[in-house]
């Protein structure tokens, strides 16, 4: 609402006031009301532009670091509080990476509440390099607690990186094979928020297969009580077993051989645990 509208409506209400009657303040109040709302406000200002999931940082960096990049670490928390209370763009990217990329591979959970807390996008951009996001950084690294972080602040389980890996697909050819029971726990909330089970990644490789190469054995036994299907085959011609069965994993291979068949018991221990789509 301009200046000039709002003079224009005080004086109608002088105008038409009726001084002395018990009737004219309320009187003046509605008509007052009524000009506010035949009067056209101005636009609200835009937003500042948020990175969209498709846009990811750039190969080469134009400039020195931002300062954000400064106060990242776990010892460091005054002051990235600090640079993000002064205003500071929490979305930046140096090195191919955002803050948010290397908080997650560090673990460190405090930072991610307080970059997502001052506006950092949680998927978006991707890292330069592999197109992946800040969750793929967590798994890769091992680093559960970020990841599960990351999945509360509504990190997208479907988005795949360039070689076609989805957050399943990192958590189980990590490396980092510590905590099983946290492994199973992050699929089990991936699952939930529409991952799917049988995501096709390099090679036709998924997640189960990854899993078993990887000799993950609790992480493969969940996804086989959860639904995933253990007779797909990779690029090699190679499905769950015969995969156990090159890497010479005989707890694996006994695992697989009796939770497959049509009466089989439920692997992973938890006779109440959902089944998922495989679509």
């Amino acid at each position: 609402m301009d200046l000039l509208s709002m003079v224009n409506c005080k004086d109608s209400t002088q105008t038409h006031a009726r001084p002395g009657r018990p009737i004219a303040s309320a009187w003046r109040l509605a008509w007052l009301a009524a000009c506010l709302l035949a009067t056209p406000w101005a636009p609200a200002a835009p937003l500042p532009e948020q990175p969209s999931a498709r846009q990811r940082c750039p190969a080469t960096d134009a400039a020195n670091a931002p300062r954000l990049f400064a106060a990242l670490g776990k010892e460091r928390h005054a002051a990235l509080k600090k640079v993000l209370a002064a205003g500071d763009n929490p979305n930046p990217c140096h090195g191919g990476r955002t803050p948010l990329m290397i908080a997650a591979a560090a673990g460190d959970a405090e930072a991610l509440h307080l970059l997502h807390q001052a506006g950092a996008v949680i998927d978006a951009p991707r890292d330069a390099q592999q197109g992946g996001t800040a969750l793929h950084a967590a798994l890769s690294a091992g680093q559960w607690r970020a990841a599960a972080v990351l999945l509360e602040r509504g990190a997208d389980t479907r988005l795949r990186d360039d070689d076609g890996n989805t957050g399943l697909h990192h958590l189980a050819n990590s490396a980092h094979g510590a905590d099983p029971g946290a492994q199973a726990a992050l699929a089990d909330s991936m699952l939930k928020l529409g991952a799917a089970i049988d995501a096709s990644g390099p090679q036709a490789s998924t997640p189960l297969m990854l899993a078993i190469d990887a000799g993950k054995r609790d992480l493969a036994a969940f996804l086989v009580d959860q639904g995933a299907d253990p007779f797909l085959r990779n690029a090699r011609g190679e499905n769950a077993l015969a995969i156990a069965r090159r890497r010479a994993l005989p707890a694996m291979i006994d695992m697989l051989e009796r939770c497959t068949g049509p009466r089989a018991p439920r692997c992973a221990g938890d006779a109440t645990a959902a089944r998922y789509s495989t679509k």
